[in-house]
C-alpha cells in the first residue's frame, strides 16, 4: 500500500532506429467535478493515435488515476470497524471506477509498464489497493510508490541473436514526496532529491504536484569502454513531473488549491522520446542514447 517499493526490467527488442516513445500520465482525479474531462479525452485521442503510429509507445500511471479516500481518509475509515455490508459498498464504488477508467484506456492494453500508487485510492476489505485493482484488470501490474524501472533494448540488427547488443535505460518513478510547495524550486527539488538515491538514471518522474515539465541536466560518469584506461563520459538525465487534469480554480467550486493558494498547474502530460545511435569513434563501440521530451 503506502510507500512500497519495487525494481523491475523489461526487455524491449527493437532496432537501431526505431524510436520509442514513454508517456507518462496521472493525477486525473476521474471521479471528481474538478476533472477537465475534455483536456482529458484529447489526451487519450492523441496518446491513442502516438501509439498507432509508433509500435514502441509506452504508458506509465503515475498514481490518482481517482480521488476516493486519501491515505489518511482510509486509516480513519478502517479504524472506524464500519459493519462488512458498508466496507463492501465502498470496494465496489472503487471497482466501478476502475471499470470506467479501463474503457477509456482499453487502447493502451499491453502497453503499460505499470501504475505507480498515488496517495489517493481506496484498500479494498481483501487488503488489494484500488490501484492494484485497475492494473490487473489492464493486464499490467503495480509498481508501489516508488520503483526503479528498466527498459532493457535488446537491438536485433547488430551484434549476432544469440549476443545481441543491449543498452539499459533506468527509469525512477514515484508518485510524490508529500507536503508539496508552491515555489518552482521547490517542485525541481522534490524530483532532483531522488538522483541522491539512484545517481545513474535516464529520467525521474513524479507526479502528484499537478506541475508539467521535464528539464534535462548532466553528469559525469566513468567509463572504461574502448582503450585508453577511464574517460569521464556525459550523461544526460531528465527531471519530470508528469502533470494533471484536475483543475484548480473553478467558479463556485472549493478546492486544497484555492485553500492553499497554489499556482494553477498546467493541465496536461508529457512525451519522453529515446531514440540510439552507435558511436564507433577512437577504437570504441558505443550505444549512445538519445532522449528528448516534449511537454
Amino acid at each position: 500500500m503506502e510507500y512500497t517499493y519495487r525494481v523491475i526490467q523489461k526487455t524491449i527488442k527493437t532496432k537501431m532506429n526505431q524510436q520509442h516513445f514513454i508517456i507518462p500520465f496521472g493525477d486525473v482525479h476521474r471521479d471528481t467535478a474538478g476533472c477537465d474531462v475534455e483536456r482529458w479525452q484529447w489526451f487519450l485521442k492523441n496518446a491513442k493515435a502516438t501509439a498507432d503510429a509508433n509500435p514502441s509507445t509506452w504508458f506509465i500511471s503515475m498514481g490518482d488515476t481517482h480521488d476516493f479516500a486519501s491515505f489518511s481518509e482510509v486509516h480513519k475509515i478502517k479504524s472506524a470497524a464500519l459493519h462488512e455490508t458498508t466496507m463492501a459498498k465502498f470496494d465496489e464504488m472503487a471497482q466501478e471506477d476502475n471499470r470506467k477508467f479501463c474503457k477509456e484506456i482499453d487502447f493502451m492494453r499491453g502497453k503499460l509498464l505499470g501504475f505507480v500508487e498515488g496517495n489517493h485510492g481506496w484498500v479494498m476489505s481483501d487488503g488489494k489497493t484500488a490501484n492494484e485493482d485497475l492494473a490487473k484488470r489492464m493486464g499490467s501490474e503495480s509498481l508501489g510508490w516508488l520503483c526503479h524501472y528498466t527498459l532493457h533494448f535488446e537491438f536485433s540488427d547488430r551484434g549476432s541473436t544469440s549476443n545481441p547488443l543491449t543498452f539499459n535505460v533506468y527509469l525512477i518513478l514515484c508518485h510524490g514526496k508529500a507536503g508539496g510547495g508552491k515555489t518552482a524550486g521547490n517542485t525541481v527539488n522534490q524530483v532532483d532529491w531522488m538522483r541522491q538515491i539512484f545517481p545513474a538514471g535516464h529520467m525521474y518522474i513524479q507526479g502528484h504536484d499537478h506541475e508539467r515539465w521535464a528539464r534535462p541536466v548532466s553528469v559525469l560518469v566513468p567509463s572504461t569502454a574502448g582503450t585508453g584506461g577511464v574517460k569521464l563520459r556525459q550523461l544526460r538525465q531528465y527531471l519530470c513531473r508528469s502533470g494533471s487534469f484536475l483543475k484548480g480554480y473553478v467558479d463556485g467550486e472549493a478546492s486544497y488549491t484555492v485553500g492553499g493558494l497554489f499556482r494553477p498547474s498546467d493541465l496536461g502530460s508529457i512525451q519522453l522520446i529515446i531514440s540510439f545511435h552507435r558511436d564507433k569513434r577512437n577504437g570504441e563501440d558505443r550505444i549512445i542514447p538519445d532522449i528528448k521530451a516534449i511537454v
